[in-house]
């Protein structure tokens, strides 16, 4: 994996564990102490001044995840194959770590691990997918994978409109199938006609279509 996506997955999980929003808690809480020792309010000295840094630290990083779960939870629904969001939402942040730091071979693994343990699950199917496309640039292994998650029939209208744009997609740009992503184009219009991929679809359509009609027959 290149510095760029280690980094931004660096980023993302001291995101996931409020690390960053600790930091910009504690130096607000260095700023806060620090003034609150200059008005005599308390004590003047460093242990305060570390007590202070250490108490926001910790609050800013318990909120973050707090809010983290019940984002988390409000969006359950998108990976949940009975698309109850009470149901469990399994997380893999074991798999996450392994890219991080670069062992893609042991995450592509613990994927196939995953995808057997949730096998009527379009979520993980999806985030397996995900990780071949986004990390590997292994195009057909992710199309191969999104089609299986199509085939549950399960999971939220967002995630089964997701898969089917991520199908599109592949089709038009890394697999370069045109018929092949005529018929899906047809397929997203007819099963989300209201849909802004549906838009967007026609678009493609009419574009493809175009550009035959100036081809020499």
């Amino acid at each position: 994996m290149d510095t760029g996506s280690r980094d931004r997955w660096s980023l993302e999980w001291m995101l996931e564990h409020g690390m960053v929003q600790g930091i910009i808690s504690a130096a607000a809480g260095f700023l806060f102490t620090i003034a609150l020792q200059g008005r005599g309010d308390i004590p003047s000295s460093g242990f305060v001044t570390v007590l202070g840094v250490v108490f926001f630290y910790g609050l800013g990083a318990a909120i973050a995840l707090l809010l983290g779960k019940v984002s988390g939870n409000a969006a359950s629904s998108l990976y949940t194959p009975s698309g109850d969001s009470t149901a469990y939402t399994p997380t893999f942040s074991h798999i996450d770590t392994l890219v991080i730091r670069g062992n893609l071979d042991g995450a592509s693994d613990a994927w196939d691990v995953a995808m057997s343990e949730h096998p009527a699950s379009p979520g993980v199917m999806v985030k397996a997918a995900d990780f071949h496309l986004r990390e590997r640039k292994d195009a057909t292994r992710a199309l191969a994978l999104y089609l299986r998650a199509r085939q549950l029939k399960s999971g939220g209208e967002d995630l089964r409109r997701y898969v089917q744009q991520k199908i599109v997609d592949l089709h038009l740009g890394p697999l370069n199938d045109e018929g092949r992503a005529l018929v899906e184009l047809r397929r997203l219009v007819e099963a989300f006609p209201a849909s802004r991929e549906a838009d967007g679809a026609r678009e493609a359509l009419a574009a493809i279509k175009a550009k035959r009609d100036q081809r020499p027959s």
